[in-house]
């Protein structure tokens, strides 16, 4: 399951066009419902164990209702580090890909609201939450089908069925697989486009995705009994999304080397390069619970609303196919050929519960928390396009997570230092998958006191999980279709982050 769900035409591995795209798949909404990096250096090497433990700015996404600790004017700085590598099978051949990314990670502001009684507080923020820096690469002789003999691929974006007398015409300047010489002659006898490759190809490429989601968070806490708060931050989420994928086929065998012959059964390799671009932007609400019934303890409860996101996507293809003879196509000198689709749709991400506490005493910090979120209420929706295909996998095949973060911290007081340590795991949102598949992630961090009002942070997480890829699920081109596909049955991640955060305290 995993990663090659894709239930639409847009596919993350293989991207299906036609006059009337539809979005990426599931995909698309666990990447933006996933939890992401985790706003503030603390909370990044506490596990994120923060709903009941957080004491500063951070609480805009941890617990605004606390707040109500803040005690002076704060503001922060951070930058953010992501080292992502992955290790992946293909067809029992390894290939390991790793890329870097060097982002700001958050400015921020909070301050304490005098008051007669009891405490209020305010915060706003612009924040790095979720960095989608990542990539795969691929390499394998695959003995049993092609790429370049998929319906999707051959017959897109021509017509799926039917016979047409200008069908020949229609095809010389729409249809990028006849454009690159990689489809049979149509005549009488074969009126549909075919091509001869069966297997036996070098298949290669590389899957690079970047981009991420900020947010500018604005949120308030107040005391409304004794020791007990209440609070809230609206999130107005802004960001992007860049895919990548080179793909190529090669035949290092000579199982179509034919000198002799022309196009296409004289191939000697072919590359299609597909390049989409997404604009997100969204909104949501967190409504928070924070209580300290004595000096040692405190919990919290937080409630996030469902977050909907508007997606404006934009994908091209582009192709070159050579040949033993020496003859090179390229897809631009048939400019038709390059599909260049636009389309906009809507994105809801569910709701999630999260509760915490934590325990301080003698200098040292203890804290946990969980969340539960519920994927299977992913809800896809579009203007021009009918997703309810989308809505009907995520029922079927995700599940409601339990995440859990467990953290702590200790104050050296002679020196002024914080150590910091923590731990959480994330359950995959598919149903089936095993539990490897899930995120589990080990956090560590230090804390400076440069002065009394002022603080250097260093956090470092690492996380490990195994994934899945498609890189076509599709039939055969031709008159007696034939079911073909070629996945990456296990991607190893490891990632890494390391933040650094400057606040000062006036």
């Amino acid at each position: 399951m995993r990663q090659f769900i894709t239930c639409s035409c847009i596919v993350i591995g293989l991207i299906l066009w036609s006059t009337q795209s539809k979005a990426q798949g599931l995909l698309d909404g666990l990447r933006l419902s996933t939890s992401g990096t985790g706003t503030s250096a603390r909370g990044l090497s506490m596990g994120g164990a923060l709903v009941g433990a957080v004491n500063d700015w951070s609480a805009l996404e941890y617990n605004p209702a606390a707040l109500t600790l803040v005690e002076h004017n704060e503001f922060n700085v951070a930058l953010y580090n992501r080292s992502y590598s992955s290790s992946a099978d293909f067809l029992s051949t390894n290939s390991s890909d790793d890329i870097t990314n060097t982002v700001p990670y958050s400015f921020a502001y909070a301050a304490p609201v005098p008051t007669d009684r009891g405490h209020l507080a305010f915060g706003l923020s612009v924040d790095r939450i979720a960095d989608f820096t990542s990539t795969y690469r691929f390499s394998a002789v695959n003995p049993s089908s092609s790429y370049l003999n998929t319906s999707g691929f051959v017959n897109d974006p021509g017509y799926r069925s039917g016979l047409f007398s200008n069908y020949l015409s229609f095809l010389d300047s729409t249809n990028m697989a006849w454009a690159l010489y990689l489809t049979r002659p149509l005549d009488s006898t074969q009126p549909k486009l075919t091509t001869p490759y069966s297997g036996g190809m070098l298949q290669s490429g590389t899957v690079t995705q970047e981009g991420g989601l900020n947010a500018f968070r604005i949120g308030a806490g107040v005391d409304v009994a004794e020791n007990v708060s209440i609070g809230a931050t609206v999130n107005v989420l802004f960001g992007s999304y860049d895919y990548r994928r080179t793909y190529s086929e090669t035949d290092v065998n000579g199982v179509y080397n034919r000198p002799d012959s022309a196009p296409p059964y004289n191939l000697k390799s072919a590359t299609i390069t597909d390049v989409r671009s997404q604009s997100i932007s969204g909104v949501s609400l967190k409504l928070a619970l924070y209580t300290e019934p004595n000096e040692y303890l405190r919990f919290g409860l937080t409630f996030t609303t469902p977050t909907v996101y508007s997606i404006d996507d934009h994908f091209t293809r582009t192709g070159v196919a050579s040949f033993t003879n020496g003859s090179t196509y390229r897809s631009s000198d048939w400019p038709n050929t390059e599909p260049s689709i636009s389309n906009s749709y809507s994105i809801t991400s569910p709701a999630s519960v999260s509760v915490g506490g934590s325990f301080s005493h003698w200098g040292l910090t203890l804290a946990a928390s969980a969340s539960y979120t519920d994927y299977s209420q992913l809800h896809f929706s579009g203007d021009n396009v009918d997703l309810s295909d989308l809505n009907d996998a995520a029922r079927s095949l995700l599940h409601g997570v339990l995440a859990w973060n467990v953290g702590g911290e200790y104050m050296i007081n002679p020196i002024g230092v914080l150590l910091r340590g923590g731990f959480s795991s994330t359950p995959s949102a598919y149903k089936d998958d095993p539990s490897n598949y899930g995120t589990k992630t080990w956090s560590t961090g230090v804390g400076i006191l440069l002065s009394k009002s002022t603080i250097l942070e260093l956090a470092y997480r690492h996380s490990s999980y195994t994934t899945d890829h498609s890189l076509y699920s599709d039939v055969t081109a031709g008159p007696n279709p034939t079911s073909v596909s070629a996945s990456i049955d296990k991607d190893e991640i490891s990632l890494s982050e390391l933040a650094i955060s400057f606040s000062f305290r006036f």
